[in-house]
């Protein structure tokens, strides 16, 4: 089968475009409760990013500490 990844894109955007819709259209809860349902995950996916984002941070800072004091060592000790 010869398929060509620029032409399977736009399909896969239109199915998942006609996915979310059916979804929202036959959802069993109302309009509003099911905004308040997509608001609360959006808030809950933007706590936990932030989470995950200041654990990076913390263990990047850690590490390249670590890695400064590593260096300064191996400059220090002379050959």
């Amino acid at each position: 089968m010869n398929c060509n990844k620029n032409s399977v894109l736009p399909f896969f955007l239109a199915g998942l475009g006609s996915g979310i819709t059916l979804t929202l259209l036959f959802a069993p809860r109302s309009g509003f409760a099911t905004r308040s349902i997509l608001g609360r995950k959006a808030a809950d996916a933007e706590s936990w990013v932030k989470e995950k984002a200041a654990l990076a941070e913390d263990f990047a800072l850690t590490n390249a500490k670590d890695l400064r004091d590593r260096v300064k060592t191996m400059v220090e000790v002379p050959a």
